[in-house]
């Protein structure tokens, strides 16, 4: 199993609030709200695919924000333009 899974799973449990996750990638969470609810990036795309809402609250999966610093997510175009092909 991953390291940082591992590392995420123990911090956080299965899900993470926008706020940690925000602490996790050391943005401000106003910041990647602002990310989220305009992507332009593919891991914003991503994370936005795999969010979850309970109410108002918005959570990520710790395997998505795992796989973002891992480097899964490309910072390139590639995989948003293959559709359109």
């Amino acid at each position: 199993m991953n390291s940082k899974l591992e590392f995420l799973r123990s911090q956080y449990g299965v899900v993470m609030t926008l706020e940690q996750l925000a602490k996790a990638l050391s943005r401000k969470p106003g910041g990647l709200r602002e990310a989220l609810d305009k992507p332009r990036e593919v891991w914003a795309i991503r994370m936005n695919a795999r969010k979850i809402y309970v109410g108002r609250r918005m959570y990520f999966p710790v395997e998505a924000v795992a796989s973002l610093l891992d480097g899964a997510f490309a910072s390139s175009e590639e995989g948003i333009n293959e559709s359109h092909d």
